[in-house]
């Protein structure tokens, strides 16, 4: 049976919950990736869901490297000032952000490079304007998720977007210098594959124990909307960049 569409927002939890546990293994076995959590915008929550004190970042690490179901509660916020203005917790001047990015982080040369780049981010989605985002690793789910976002090495990425592909052909969105936390919306507002390359300072400072970043040298965040993720499943065995055999030989070439 296929599990495109297999779901709906009346399914039994159990169900749901054994659906996303096999796309889990499918996508363990065929690409290796294992660290995978959904992403979902809520009013609402169950006492499963941990409270820390977080940032994005680190809230994603929680739920992708220990496997934790946790969230941020959009009414209170959490301790980035930049994540809570990327998710439209807070709103703030691009004098004020601008000031930031430049003359504290020095992330852009001066205000006009900045201006570029706040005019190229994301919006805040209207179905994501919700009490609560709920971090849940995927084989913890229950429900429908909006986002699915799979900690994945570059060889990984390139299966993935490969299969993301597969039925239409659509371009992916990367915002260079961009913050990690706008990989939770932004396959929603672009409808399509976010790859994020993890904030310099996420990386490197944050999310760093015993002197240790929690995010590997070759590890990146491909985020995408769980419809997608459903297509993938289903064309994963048609694909070579899945599981698919292609009757082709390499050429011979002269000794590598």
């Amino acid at each position: 049976m296929s599990l495109v569409g297999a779901w709906t927002d009346h399914a039994p939890a159990f169900n749901l919950k054994h659906m996303y546990k096999k796309q889990f293994a499918i996508i363990k076995k065929v690409l290796g990736i294992n660290n995978i959590v959904s992403i979902r915008f809520s009013d609402t929550k169950t006492a499963k869901f941990k409270k820390y004190k977080d940032t994005v970042c680190t809230a994603l690490v929680r739920s992708l490297k220990s496997k934790i179901p946790t969230y941020i509660d959009r009414l209170v916020g959490q301790l980035c000032s930049g994540g809570n203005y990327f998710l439209g917790i807070t709103h703030s001047s691009k004098k004020e952000i601008c000031d930031v990015y430049v003359k504290d982080e020095h992330v852009f040369q001066n205000n006009s490079v900045c201006h570029k780049f706040l005019g190229y981010l994301p919006k805040y989605p209207a179905v994501a304007m919700k009490k609560y985002i709920l971090i849940t690793p995927l084989t913890k789910e229950t429900k429908p998720p909006h986002v699915i976002l799979l900690l994945a090495t570059p060889a990984q990425v390139g299966r993935i977007l490969g299969l993301c592909v597969f039925k239409n052909y659509k371009l992916l969105y990367i915002l260079p210098a961009g913050p990690t936390c706008v990989s939770l919306f932004t396959s929603l507002t672009t409808n399509g594959v976010h790859l994020n390359f993890i904030d310099y300072y996420d990386r490197h400072r944050q999310c760093v124990k015993g002197g240790v970043s929690a995010f590997n040298d070759e590890e990146m965040i491909v985020a995408l909307p769980y419809k997608l993720f459903n297509g993938i499943i289903e064309c994963v065995e048609k694909s070579p960049h899945g599981s698919f055999e292609p009757d082709l030989k390499p050429a011979k070439v002269s000794r590598l």
